[in-house]
């Protein structure tokens, strides 16, 4: 079933990969987006909150995982978050863009994917694996670019 958006000329047909994919967008990145500014905003309280739970009387498994997390906060620090949240914003206007059947928001989505993709690598550690995060983007870059190609018109 394909929804319908509107445009002065003639309606053009949105194709259900397309609206698929940008729910799914809109749900991954927005969250993101919020985390990450949140995260951005309360830095400090964030990073001693995890330092506070350090201290308590936890099992060990839990004290392992707070230790992983609170390394990770304290060494990209505040602005590998605000950077993660432009990002999360480009990510979010490329998808709003292809919601709307624009194609140059496959550029922004790109752009924005691969950025959040790298800034763990500046900010924490080039050891990192990107993989999986490359392998998922790779593939929604490839679905949203197959959708948008199902479009006759260019925006």
């Amino acid at each position: 079933m394909n929804e319908q958006i509107q445009n002065q000329e003639n309606p053009i047909e949105r194709p259900q990969l397309i609206t698929t994919l940008a729910i799914i967008s809109f749900i991954g990145s927005g969250w993101s987006f919020f985390s990450y500014l949140i995260t951005s905003l309360t830095y400090n309280a964030v990073v001693l909150a995890m330092q506070n739970s350090l201290e308590m009387d936890l099992p060990k498994s839990y004290l392992e995982t707070f230790q992983l997390v609170n390394d990770f906060v304290v060494t990209a620090g505040r602005s590998f978050f605000v950077l993660g949240t432009l990002a999360y914003a480009g990510s979010l206007f490329g998808v709003y863009k292809m919601w709307n059947m624009q194609k140059q928001g496959l550029h922004y989505y790109t752009i924005s994917q691969l950025i959040i993709l790298i800034l763990p690598l500046l900010f924490v550690s080039t050891r990192l694996s990107v993989v999986p995060g490359l392998l998922l983007t790779a593939l929604f870059v490839l679905l949203y670019a197959r959708g948008l190609k199902m479009i006759g018109n260019e925006k």
